[in-house]
């Protein structure tokens, strides 16, 4: 198996955006000054908690008639019943895992567990063709950020203005991110159900997009005329480089099409909190 074989198989088993979330949560933890406290307990169940959601959420998917043709709901049509017992056993994992986590930290998860449930339960109510469905890219935006940023600030007493704010800048850009995945799907004609895009067309999507990004701007230049940390500096620069690349994307529509790197690079963006740690 070649490197680009492991690679798709890594994308298309979400183990890309796992890792975009840990390497995000672990940044987090370290602000203000960059010597924050990590938690591993809290990033392992983040971990075993975003790999749980994605690919349940893909199962589900594939139980859908018809079964939605793309590369990554065939692989998980042909690996179901292995993916099945290894999302069971990550749900055991993640829950054996918490008694080690603070008790503000488990209140938290359990309140984005109902929002989930909620989500999960909808979108398999849902009629293939329901307009309802413009809600996934908000709601998946606000559960991963939520995730992300209940664990980073799950050790911290007094958190700033601004670390909220960078947290709010985090969450703005997961619903870029997933406009723009939105977007690129309708563009492609291979949805497999109506999306906020494809729903509302142009309109909207625009204004929407044009909104979160002089939101961005706005919060980043708010911070940065204010007395910060290095590594808070830090942090909100490497915000606005995640920004400019997903903005780059939707710019150079036509080559990020092909073999689908939107989704490669658009997913990538998460691991640019590497460099901080």
């Amino acid at each position: 198996m070649g490197v680009r074989s492991v690679l798709q198989r890594i994308h298309w088993l979400n183990l890309d955006i796992v890792a975009g979330a840990v390497l995000s949560a672990a940044a987090g933890s370290r602000l203000p000054d960059g010597r924050g406290e990590i938690n591993y307990w809290a990033l392992a169940s983040l971990g075993l908690t975003t790999w749980f959601i994605y690919t349940l959420d893909r199962l589900l998917d594939i139980r859908r008639k018809p079964v939605p043709n793309t590369p990554r709901h065939q692989f998980h049509l042909q690996n179901a019943a292995l993916l099945w017992k290894a999302t069971i056993a990550a749900g055991v994992l993640a829950a054996a895992i918490t008694p080690f986590l603070p008790l503000s930290l488990i209140r938290w998860g359990l309140i984005l567990a109902g929002v989930v449930a909620l989500y999960l339960f909808m979108v398999n109510r849902l009629g293939p063709k329901s307009k309802w469905y413009f809600l996934k890219e908000p709601l998946t935006a606000l559960v991963y950020t939520g995730g992300v940023w209940g664990v980073a600030f799950a050790n911290q007493p007094d958190i700033s203005w601004q670390d909220k704010s960078l947290s709010v800048i985090f969450g703005l850009i997961a619903f870029q991110n997933l406009l723009l995945f939105s977007w690129m799907e309708t563009k492609e004609g291979k949805l497999s159900s109506p999306n906020f895009s494809s729903i509302f067309r142009d309109g909207l999507p625009n204004i929407v997009n044009f909104l979160i990004l002089a939101s961005i701007l706005i919060l980043f230049l708010s911070i940065n005329f204010t007395d910060l940390f290095p590594y808070q500096r830090r942090f909100a620069f490497t915000e606005i480089l995640m920004c400019l690349a997903l903005l780059h994307i939707r710019y150079d529509a036509d080559f990020f099409l092909k073999n689908q790197r939107y989704r490669w690079i658009g997913d990538g963006v998460f691991l640019f909190s590497l460099w901080l740690l």
